[in-house]
């Protein structure tokens, strides 16, 4: 019998099996899909990932951080593609700041290789959950190689299997479980821009592009490999729609009027399309995350969030780090220490959550605009005058380690200085003038 069993080998929970094996305790990870390191190929279900400080801070705890940079491309802001071809470069901070893009599956084959050479870790794939007993406890697998059904009780289980845990719909028919689910009209489809000829990136590597639409858009993330991972994020119905586009003509007539440059570098577009599924966007909260002190959820499991801000596997790091410390606070007190959990994270991915639907709208409709590039010149120029006074929330999300909660309301109190700045009359023309300076000057020192 293991001490504790994690249900899913995703990254959180290969990311949670080294936390728990540092720690002492004997751990299994049970996963219904093939191992990712053999298995190969791409399902096309997954964008690409950006890594900021607080997912990397993690990472570094546990002595992976530098092995996943060494695979990811440091992007240093956003590069936006309008309608006219023009490009305007927004900088995530004032001081070369990055995020780090990989795929997940990249980053996945390297925490499974990490948990089982470090730590020597044992992986069980292609074992389907097909149902946990909560109170043994206990999970029932099926092994969709053999056939074979076994049970394997454990002192502990901690469900990391994603959105639609297998693990979190038995506690919902158990527990008086709060539960929503939001789903996003629109949804997403993975495409890929290949390296050139000399496999070389086909355009700027240290950015992610974004074709902001409107009502929808394209982003590509840069790979290690000089490709791009892009993804079209779309209505699932509609007029213009995944739906709608039904032939291989209105692809290509849609693409050409709404994102020409980027379709002489997309060869495999068509193919692309029309077989990569078109993967929904999905808000879930519920709580209780834990049984009795025997069963915890964990990432996605406990809180799926929308990828738009890059933080879902962030969010997902953090939870690691925050149960490895209510393990070293409360040892084997697992009631308690599971419900402090939650205390700690709850709030925290509940706030995180709301910034993703916000962050979308965002990129969508905005990045573009005359009005939010003035705002973030303000929010610039506040930042190098009292870099130790203001951060606009992207920065304070992405480059440091400030809980999502602390990060929300601060914006919300500092957003008034910003919104006192953009009344200044002709304040497009006076941004750089002393006049602007002074009405700086005068919001920060009472602050």
């Amino acid at each position: 019998m293991a001490e504790i069993i994690v249900v899913g080998a995703g990254l959180v929970g290969s990311l949670l099996s080294i936390f728990i094996a540092g720690r002492g305790r004997e751990v299994e990870v049970y996963d219904r899909m093939p191992d990712i390191r053999l298995a190969g190929g791409n399902s096309g279900r997954s964008i690409n990932l950006t890594l900021c400080e607080r997912g990397l801070k993690v990472l570094d705890s546990v002595g992976v951080g530098d092995v996943v940079r060494a695979a990811a491309v440091p992007v240093y802001g956003r590069l936006i593609h309008d309608v006219k071809e023009e490009l305007t470069f927004q900088p995530y901070g004032n001081h070369r700041e990055a995020i780090y893009s990989i795929s997940r599956s990249d980053l996945n084959k390297i925490l499974l290789d990490y948990a089982a050479s470090h730590y020597g870790i044992k992986f069980h794939f292609d074992e389907k959950c097909l149902g946990v007993d909560l109170d043994a406890p206990s999970i029932e697998t099926k092994n969709s190689q053999t056939g074979l059904v076994t049970n394997h009780k454990a002192e502990r289980i901690f469900a990391s299997d994603g959105a639609f845990s297998a693990v979190r719909l038995q506690m919902q028919k158990k527990l008086r479980l709060n539960f929503s689910q939001q789903y996003w009209e629109q949804a997403y489809k993975e495409l890929r821009v290949p390296p050139d000829a000399a496999g070389k990136w086909t355009a700027e590597k240290n950015v992610i592009h974004v074709w902001p639409r409107g009502n929808y858009m394209l982003i590509g993330f840069p790979n290690l490999d000089g490709s791009f991972t892009c993804s079209l994020h779309l209505a699932l119905e509609g007029p213009l729609s995944f739906a709608s586009l039904k032939t291989k003509d209105a692809l290509l007539d849609f693409f050409q009027d709404s994102f020409p440059d980027v379709v002489p570098h997309m060869p495999e577009l068509v193919t692309d399309f029309f077989t990569h599924p078109a993967n929904s966007m999905v808000t879930i909260k519920c709580s209780p995350w834990s049984y009795e002190g025997k069963v915890s959820l964990i990432g996605d499991a406990a809180h799926s969030i929308f990828p738009s801000y890059g933080q879902g596997a962030n969010a997902g790091f953090e939870d690691c780090a925050t149960l490895a410390e209510c393990m070293e606070q409360y040892g084997d007190d697992w009631t308690t220490l599971l419900k402090e959990f939650e205390s700690r994270r709850r709030p925290n991915t509940n706030a995180i959550a709301d910034l993703c639907v916000e962050h979308f709208v965002e990129l969508r409709d905005l990045v573009g605009t005359p009005g939010f590039l003035l705002r973030k010149g303000i929010e610039r120029k506040i930042n190098q005058a009292y870099p130790d006074k203001y951060k606009d929330l992207y920065s304070m999300i992405t480059f440091t380690c400030m809980p999502y909660t602390e990060a929300l309301r601060v914006d919300r109190e500092q957003r008034t200085v910003v919104d006192q700045i953009m009344r200044v009359e002709d304040i497009e023309q006076k941004l750089d003038s002393p006049e602007v300076e002074r009405v700086i000057d005068r919001l920060m020192a009472v602050r």
